[in-house]
């Protein structure tokens, strides 16, 4: 029997009733969930290193909340402002602060409106001088190209330099929250209802522990929070604690392509990581490169890789000075016991004492001493090498075995990522943020004299020919890939360097005057090293300095940038402390060897091979003061060392026999 109208009626309409409430739950799901997942957002998180309250270092108190991935981020490129490093962070590009005019960044300070928003005084000065830099760096980028802007939570009566990573082009910001430390979190989470991107000025202490505890438990599973230290009022580079949730590869060691550093990213890599995360194209001019989560986090591995680049700067010149000392004090002991004899061997020791160093700052690199037991360790070491080289190999071979171990050795670090170079007192020092792994300008002088010196030594006895050239030109080509190529040294000035010390010398070795051509052929070795730099990089994907700077470029312009840029640091270079009295040393040094040649070298009985070595040594320190954006201290360091193969050629123990 059917039912009656009234009760199917009813039956129809609940069952439509129902049909429309899973319509409803099912659309909220279909909207929400995808909205979620398709809408990430982001918190860039400032927060002090400590205070009274919790005086724990703060790698430490980010490694208590497993979240996050750990590391370190270099503040600036060369002098360190806290404003600089705001500004860097906010256009994704840094460059040294020496080319910009003013030097100094101006003081940035929030200025928060009536209705809400706010802006950054003082921006308008840091865009004139942004214009002055030979680079295109364009302040307030990280939050112009994010629909409707940043914006910023922070304390009252509080500093607010941080907020200028929230500020766009014209140095507005879009929202501004200031109050205690008590709403923060709370403040934060509604400014992310309407804004993509947060920066937020966390409190000290215990308050900010609670603060990013709140952010860690708002956070949705497709947003990502980045927190960094707050910039200290300091005047020195400087690498700060950095921390990540949200990351691919979870809570390993932060890192990115532009340091290609364990543990180490630029604050320029920052937007880069934001913007990607929030669907943002990044712009072409932009440097900074995306930061990864990679391994595990070592916060004592961190705090020992921070503290051993601390020193390094400090220490280059005690160890240099006991050097330069035992090397006196031993010329005047065996002077005084053995005569001219003792003379002679004093300066061959003391010679091969110096060429032993290199090997010597691996070695201290690896071990990470105290500062009396390194300059101890590279000293003692190294004269105790000098002695033993000069014991056992004759004269005047002796240099063949310390160049080439070094050359060998540091070859071999390149290939395993340099880190022992980076923590050696004449590598690059990350502190600088200026290049975080490879090979520096001073090894650059240094290693292209030594290659040389050591294939010099090794044909002493041998005549110029075709044959006896052939080493020269290889050991140009060989050690050219390892110092330029991406992935291994990634120094592009120095792929000209050794082109042109290695074409100077093969061209020497060679028989006969040389023609024009072969003369115009030399000094196309460097452009043609460079060609094959590139072809290099762009085969092995080596994405260094040069392939995004130079072979990215995009106009004539942005070229013309590059080299004006680099020479512009290069003068800046020769002005700074003792540069000019140490470049105008290696001037007058090197014209005189030229002068009196003769005289200086007459002990090697005008061998070719040793000819050659000298003069491409000072071809490729003269070539390689030209071309790098670190001039004159290219040109100091290869004089220096061949000051010191020099000495080593005037302690011939025949001249000690002569009346």
């Amino acid at each position: 029997m059917s039912a009656p109208p009234v009760v199917c009626l009813s039956r129809t309409a609940a069952a439509w009733a129902l049909v429309l409430a899973l319509a409803l739950a099912a659309g909220a799901l279909v909207v929400a969930a995808p909205a979620d997942a398709r809408s990430p957002r982001a918190v860039l998180a400032f927060m002090p290193s400590g205070g009274d309250d919790n005086p724990a270092p703060l790698l430490e108190r980010l490694q208590a909340r497993e979240q996050f991935a750990l590391g370190l981020v270099s503040a600036t490129q060369g002098v360190y402002t806290p404003q600089q490093m705001i500004l860097d962070i906010s256009a994704g590009s840094r460059t040294s602060a020496t080319v910009y005019d003013p030097e100094e960044a101006p003081e940035l300070e929030l200025v928060a409106g009536g209705d809400g928003s706010g802006f950054v005084f003082g921006w308008g000065k840091a865009l004139e001088r942004a214009e002055t830099a030979l680079a295109e760096i364009q302040p307030g980028l990280l939050a112009q190209l994010i629909p409707g802007g940043a914006a910023y939570a922070g304390l009252r009566d509080r500093e607010h330099v941080e907020a200028g990573a929230a500020a766009d082009r014209e140095g507005d910001v879009a929202a501004v929250s200031l109050g205690p430390s008590a709403t923060l979190a709370d403040r934060v989470r509604s400014l992310l209802g309407s804004h993509r991107l947060v920066v937020a000025g966390l409190p000290t202490a215990d308050k900010g522990d609670a603060v990013l505890d709140r952010l860690l438990s708002d956070r949705r599973r497709k947003d990502l929070l980045i927190v960094l230290q707050t910039p200290p009022p300091a005047r020195v580079p400087q690498l700060l604690p950095a921390a990540a949730a949200g990351l691919q590869g979870g809570n390993g060691s932060l890192t990115a392509a532009t340091t290609r550093l364990d543990g180490v990213i630029a604050a320029i890599d920052v937007p880069v990581t934001i913007w990607r995360r929030l669907g943002v194209s990044v712009p072409e001019g932009v440097k900074g490169q995306p930061i990864r989560a990679e391994g595990m986090h070592d916060v004592a591995a961190l705090q020992a890789l921070e503290a051993r680049l601390r020193v390094i700067s400090g220490r280059r010149n005690p160890v240099l000075g006991a050097l330069m000392l035992t090397w006196l004090m031993l010329t005047l002991a065996l002077g005084l016991i053995a005569d001219r004899r003792g003379t002679r061997a004093a300066l061959r020791i003391g010679a091969l004492a110096v060429l032993w160093v290199l090997p010597m700052l691996l070695l201290t690199g690896a071990l990470t001493p105290t500062r009396i037991v390194e300059v101890g360790i590279v000293v003692v070491g190294a004269f105790v090498l000098g002695a033993l080289t000069d014991r056992l190999a004759p004269w005047p071979r002796g240099p063949l075995v310390p160049a080439a171990v070094s050359v060998v050795v540091y070859a071999a670090d390149l290939v395993f990522g340099s880190p022992l170079i980076v923590r050696s007192l004449l590598g690059v020092n990350p502190r600088s943020g200026s290049r975080f792994y490879g090979l520096g300008n001073e090894l650059e002088a240094t290693l292209v004299v030594f290659a040389l010196v050591a294939v010099g030594a090794l044909l002493w006895r041998c005549e110029r020919s075709r044959r006896s050239a052939a080493p020269f030109a290889g050991m140009g080509l060989v050690l050219g890939v390892f110092v330029g190529a991406g992935q291994l040294g990634a120094d592009v000035g120095g792929v000209i360097t050794v082109g042109a010390g290695a074409a100077a010398a093969t061209l020497l070795m060679l028989p006969g005057r040389p023609s024009r051509g072969m003369l115009v052929l030399a000094a196309l070795v460097p452009i043609a090293a460079l060609f094959g730099l590139a072809a290099l990089d762009l085969l092995t994907g080596g994405n260094g300095h040069f392939t995004r700077t130079v072979l990215q470029a995009d106009s004539a312009g942005s070229l013309r940038d590059v080299v004006e840029r680099r020479y512009s640091l290069a003068l800046n270079a020769l002005a700074r402390g003792v540069m000019p009295l140490l470049t105008v040393t290696a001037l007058l040094a090197a014209g005189y060897a030229i002068r009196h040649r003769e005289r200086i070298y007459a002990p090697l009985g005008g061998s070719p091979s040793w000819r050659a070595a000298l003069v491409g040594g000072l071809t490729a320190s003269v070539v390689g003061a030209l071309s790098n954006d670190s001039g004159p201290i290219l040109l100091a360091f290869g004089v220096f060392v061949l000051a010191c193969v020099t000495a080593y050629v005037r302690g011939d123990p025949r001249l000690a026999r002569d009346p």
